[in-house]
């Protein structure tokens, strides 16, 4: 008889954890709390736009065995991912610059702030250091840069001073730089599809059962031993324990708006994604994925991100890493309620800012060891 294994979450890291299990012969099923699968990379329509109410998910990689994955499921159509702050050089600056994002060292030669940026990055350290994302990023690019780029919106997104976060996620996060390259990311593989990823994690679904609207928790943990002989949980750790609280979230919400537009291919925003660090406005960037899909149809949808939402997005990664600890903790302890091998996969499940070609490796990690543990 084959082997049964239980996926909690249809996001990125259950759907590919499934599939490949699947096609390994074991029987799976996939169980997603909501109506829909995808997760937090799902878009939407809105009067025949595409959106995406979860924030922008640009697909990008330099795992070749990601990208076979995914291409395999019909992602395919390049993207070359570039992003826009505006920023405001002083209180009485009344209509703000438009910069790349990351700050390019060229373009930031032409501000009035230039002399001073410019002694500020000749006395940084050949290596940017420090204890929290605050002190790293400004011995990365200098007090100037970073007041005017990185301080007020982390604020806003973080709901706390910078001091307060982790500087493990800055280098990933921040860059300076001085070799012109405008796309926001170097990776090798850049796709965004033109109806929005639904259709992509809906083929990697295609052969697996799914069962949604199904509400998995820690005290169906007989049940599931009873069903399944082991159990990948993708969820968030705090919610499948029943103890809201007892990790850090950062949430958001995406305030989106249809827009009418003369042009079937037009937009209204100067960027896919355009930042907006500056405490003049309440939101950290507008969203407006026209600009990726390139859908041709007279209207268009313009999202402000707003931070703060009492939602899974974001994990807090905090200088003194307690929240990882605590994940940690939580793992032990769902662990201790199943006679069944339990894994855990994901960004919500361990706990990580991570991307969405890194779930998908997550994924095929886990698959790999539950298939070396468990066998076909």
């Amino acid at each position: 008889m084959r082997r049964r294994i239980g996926v909690v979450g249809a996001g990125w890291t259950g759907a590919v954890a499934a599939r490949l299990l699947t096609d390994a012969g074991f029987a799976v099923e996939v169980l997603e709390r909501t109506s829909v699968v995808g997760g937090h990379s799902r878009a939407e329509t809105m009067k025949g736009v595409v959106y995406e109410p979860n924030g922008a998910h640009i697909f990008h990689t330099d795992n070749e065995a990601v990208n076979e994955f995914v291409n395999s499921h019909g992602l395919t159509r390049p993207y070359d991912h570039k992003v826009l702050t505006e920023v405001f050089l002083s209180p009485d600056d009344d209509e703000g610059h438009l910069l790349s994002w990351p700050p390019q060292v060229d373009e930031l030669k032409e501000l009035p702030v230039w002399p001073t940026v410019e002694r500020e990055l000749a006395s940084l350290p050949a290596q940017a250091t420090g204890g929290n994302f605050e002190d790293f990023v400004v011995s990365m690019m200098g007090r100037t840069l970073y007041d005017l780029f990185i301080k007020d919106y982390t604020a806003k997104q973080w709901g706390r001073p910078a001091t307060e976060l982790s500087a493990r996620f800055a280098p990933k996060r921040v860059e300076l730089r001085r070799d012109g390259h405008r796309g926001l990311f170097r990776d090798r593989w850049q796709y965004f599809p033109p109806n929005g990823i639904n259709e992509v994690i809906e083929s990697v679904l295609s052969t697996v059962a799914v069962t949604l609207d199904s509400e998995i928790t820690v005290d169906d943990a007989d049940r599931l031993g009873q069903d399944y002989d082991a159990v990948i949980i993708t969820a968030a750790l705090d919610d499948f324990a029943r103890c809201p609280g007892e990790l850090e979230w950062r949430g958001i919400e995406m305030r989106s708006r249809f827009e009418p537009t003369d042009d079937p291919g037009g937009v209204l925003t100067p960027a896919y994604v355009t930042n907006r660090p500056s405490t003049r406005v309440p939101y950290t960037r507008t969203v407006e994925t026209k600009h990726a899909t390139g859908q041709q149809i007279k209207g268009t949808v313009v999202s402000e991100e707003m931070p703060g939402a009492p939602r899974r997005h974001y994990p807090v990664l905090t200088a003194d890493g307690a929240n990882e600890r605590r994940n940690a903790e939580l793992c032990k302890k769902i662990t201790e309620h199943f006679d069944i091998p339990v894994y855990f996969a994901g960004r919500l499940a361990t706990y990580r800012y991570i991307n969405q070609d890194e779930a998908i490796a997550d994924a095929m990690a886990v698959a790999r060891r539950v298939a070396a543990e468990l066998g076909g």
